[in-house]
């Protein structure tokens, strides 16, 4: 467990939202926004229960800063959302997406590029679709794929990845923890595989040569800190609200309803923290153990400060 912060005592510190907009490049940007955590008092994550998922995704922003801690006025905005499957439990709640897509046209956003763009119908799902059809309406899509390197990478030294994911001034990584056949667990740094191309995501699952989709888990794993290298995002929400725990990504499959919404400024620290829902120790996570490895973030959470309000 992490350092748990109560309501009481999480109010009480009358906490300051941090400064926060910092451009795309890497692992950088979030680092620094963690420190700005330390710096300012407020806790790396926030987990908020219940089933009013708008509401609770706002609260749980609120509480390590605010939006205006990431987003800037006139700032152009990468928000990838976890949502192109359609069973229950195996993508974002678009409530979840909706209330971070307001928050960044309140704080004042120039662009927000939804970089993989939604299936069809996606957002109708949502009850609150069309009180903010406008904001859907703005709604830009990443569309070029451009070649990169990856000079720390460890399997992953080149590859292919939408233009906007590297070129964003912030990057909002929205994602559901779930089951995955492979990995046993899928989260916010698997995430970015979805800035990828497919040939790059094969390369995931095939360039160690020994044939089959998970026929090297732990090359697919590192793979996934490495894509992280490129880029790691400013702010980590991940939809904990039901999910399944087997037959994953796709389902359909066995559902849990934790009703959490989970939200840090470190994506490490965010998976470490959604495991529990599918019953996995985040050690044993190997994207999770690699991407700390790597310097993406936190796994061990009795050094993460965490509010549960």
């Amino acid at each position: 467990m992490g350092r748990v912060v109560s309501r009481r005592s999480f109010l009480a510190m009358g906490l300051a939202a941090g400064a926060g907009t910092l451009l795309g490049g890497g692992v950088s940007g979030s680092a620094s926004a963690a420190a700005d955590s330390a710096r300012a008092g407020l806790p790396d994550l926030c987990v908020v229960s219940g089933t009013g998922y708008y509401g609770n995704t706002l609260k749980a922003v609120e509480a390590i800063g605010g939006i205006g801690r990431f987003v800037g006025r006139g700032s152009k905005v990468g928000l990838l959302v976890n949502h192109p499957f359609r069973n229950l439990g195996t993508h974002v709640n678009p409530e979840i997406a909706l209330a971070v897509l307001k928050m960044c046209h309140e704080a004042g956003a120039q662009t927000v590029y939804d970089l993989k763009a939604a299936p069809s119908g996606y957002w109708q799902r949502s009850p609150r679709a069309k009180e903010l059809t406008g904001e859907i309406r703005t709604l830009r899509s990443g569309g070029e794929y451009v070649d990169v390197v990856v000079p720390k990478g460890r399997f992953l030294k080149k590859g292919e990845v939408l233009r906007e994911l590297l070129e964003a001034d912030v990057l909002i990584n929205v994602s559901i923890g779930k089951d995955h056949e492979g990995t046993r667990f899928s989260g916010i740094l698997k995430n970015m595989m979805g800035a990828a191309t497919y040939s790059t995501c094969r390369f995931f699952h095939f360039g160690h040569g020994r044939g089959g989709w998970y026929g090297d888990v732990e090359f697919l794993s590192q793979c996934v800190a490495d894509i992280n290298l490129l880029r790691r995002a400013d702010l980590s929400i991940s939809d904990c609200t039901e999910l399944v725990t087997t037959n994953g990504p796709f389902g359909p499959g066995k559902l849990a309803r934790p009703q959490k919404i989970v939200a840090g400024v470190d994506p490490v620290a965010v998976d470490a923290y959604c495991t529990r829902f599918l019953g996995l120790d985040a050690g044993a996570v190997g994207m999770i153990r690699l991407s700390a490895a790597s310097g993406l973030g936190q796994a061990d959470l009795t050094r993460t400060k965490i509010v549960e309000l």
